[in-house]
């Protein structure tokens, strides 16, 4: 797999940061740097970044998503919450 760029293209790269997919519940094997502006942006991207594979026929990105569908709304908000987190920390990382 060839690694690409999801970013919010109102950002400059030298003000972002960056994470892979996998770092935000991705297939282990998918190392897509997602970057953003603020954690919000990163965990936006990474959503944006898994439906694009999914509509690609990608299945294993397509397991991710079911994993987070089986969630109850508790969950999922938790699973939010915990990717913030991770996020967050790179963004203080700086």
């Amino acid at each position: 797999m060839g690694v690409q760029v999801y970013r919010s293209y109102r950002a400059t790269i030298s003000h972002m940061q960056k994470i892979i997919c996998s770092d935000l519940g991705g297939p282990a094997e998918c190392e897509v740097e997602l970057r953003g502006d603020t954690p919000a942006d990163v965990v936006k991207n990474c959503q944006e970044h898994v439906m694009a594979e999914v509509e690609q026929g990608d299945s294993a990105h397509q397991d991710a998503v079911e994993d987070m569908s089986g969630l109850s709304p508790e969950e999922q908000q938790e699973k939010y919450a915990e990717y913030m987190q991770i996020c967050t920390a790179a963004f203080k990382r700086r």
